[in-house]
């Protein structure tokens, strides 16, 4: 072999070698860097206020109705109506609650004092009461049931006068000498004698007649 030849066959194995070094590269270190996370925006939570309510005001309660009789004592009756008997009265400067009023226009309902659940009508239209309230504030009572009455028959020749109501009884034999009436109390007055003296003081109550007997001078006489 020449020496030229030698030098070439040299170097083909020393490319050979470099050859098969590159089919296994080694591996190389890489050094690793942490990266700090790109910090994201902060959400701002919104809270929305409610809104502000008005202030109610509680209503006061109302104070009752009351009424007070003044000057002197107040009938109070079982009806809306001076028809109605006087049960009871209202004396004066004594004071009781009002409960309602009256479609009859002046009559109210008012618990009798000292009288647990008793109720009655007194007619405030006087001036024998002082009301210390509203009446409007009330509740109404529409319906009134009336009682069902007797007759006065005046068996005497004179006129008599029945109060309340000043009604005229004729004398006797006249069609007007029977006269109905609502149950309650009267008093008779004869109205042929001087002075209007009491002939009669009666206590009507329901289905009778009742038959005045007496003039004002006392006499008696019969119906015929």
């Amino acid at each position: 072999m020449t020496r030229f030849s030698k030098t070439y066959a040299m170097i083909l194995a020393l490319a050979f070698f470099s050859q098969a070094c590159g089919a296994n590269p080694q591996p190389v270190a890489v050094e690793a860097k942490s990266v700090a996370p790109t910090a994201l925006p902060s959400a701002t939570m919104v809270v929305e206020t409610p809104p502000s309510l008005p202030t109610v005001e509680a209503s006061p309660t109302p104070s009752p109705v009351t009424i007070t009789a003044v000057e002197g004592d107040i009938a109070i009756r079982q009806g809306p109506d001076s028809s109605f008997d006087a049960t009871t009265r209202l004396k004066n400067g004594e004071t009781a609650t009002v409960l309602a009023r009256s479609i009859m226009n002046g009559w109210i309902q008012i618990e009798v004092p000292s009288q647990s659940g008793v109720t009655g009508w007194v007619w405030v239209e006087t001036g024998y009461s002082i009301v210390n309230g509203d009446l409007f504030d009330l509740p109404r009572i529409d319906t009134v049931e009336w009682n069902v009455g007797s007759y006065l028959i005046n068996c005497t020749p004179h006129q008599m006068i029945v109060k309340p109501g000043d009604v005229i009884l004729q004398p006797v034999g006249d069609a007007d000498s029977r006269v109905w009436f609502m149950p309650g109390t009267y008093s008779v007055y004869d109205a042929d004698v001087t002075g209007q003296p009491v002939a009669a003081n009666l206590t009507v109550t329901e289905h009778r007649e009742f038959h005045i007997l007496k003039d004002g001078t006392r006499k008696q006489w019969t119906c015929p």
